[in-house]
């Protein structure tokens, strides 16, 4: 069973050699060893491939976009934006246009970032340009969602506490509501008190 896998992988590395022209070979491979390296839980390792890769001027989006996804594994949200961030701006001078995929992963993950970042708003951009570039992906319209659903419950909330800081902010609104159920109370009593059982004495 181990044979066949590694036969599988060598199979599909020599195919890829076949069908990329002798200039990518290099920076693709460094990828490949990158991907290897990431899935496996070596960062550093997989820091190094992809930072090799970043030479070749037809893989540097795809290793900027690498490197980001391992700062997000890392939990380095800010270090990851300006690698997806980079990615972007390497894509402008690749010459080829087919590039959706990494597109659409550069938004998708930026909005997840933004999202755990309780930064709703941007979160739900991020995920709306993500579905400009394909709007067949579930997860991303589930997380779109969710971003809308937190952001108005977080306006309500904001709302709220404003409302209540006003209150706060001019007490003499209190105080004048409690004086008068004083008084109401004061007079429901005194009443009670002129009255006897029989009723009211004319």
């Amino acid at each position: 069973m181990a044979e066949r896998k590694y036969l599988t992988w060598f199979l599909f590395v020599v195919l890829f050699l076949f069908i990329t022209s002798c200039s990518q070979i290099p920076g693709k491979l460094m990828l490949l060893r990158g991907n290897f390296f990431n899935a496996q839980g070596m960062y550093t390792e997989a820091i190094l491939a992809y930072l090799e890769a970043l030479t070749f001027p037809e893989t540097a989006p795809y290793a900027e976009y690498s490197l980001g996804s391992v700062y997000l594994s890392l939990d380095e949200g800010a270090a990851a934006l300006q690698h997806f961030a980079a990615a972007e701006e390497a894509l402008a001078k690749v010459l080829r246009v087919d590039h959706r995929e990494l597109i659409y992963r550069i938004h998708y993950n930026r909005g997840v970032i933004r999202f755990h970042a309780g930064d709703f708003g941007s979160a739900a951009d991020q995920f709306r340009t993500a579905l400009e570039t394909d709007g067949s992906r579930i997860e991303a319209k589930r997380n779109l969602e969710l971003s809308l659903l937190s952001l108005s419950q977080e306006e309500a909330a904001a709302s709220l506490s404003l409302n209540f800081k006003d209150e706060q902010k001019d007490p003499q609104v209190l105080f004048d509501y409690i004086r008068r159920k004083e008084q109401d109370q004061w007079k429901s009593r005194e009443w009670a008190g002129d009255t006897g059982p029989t009723g009211p004495d004319y």
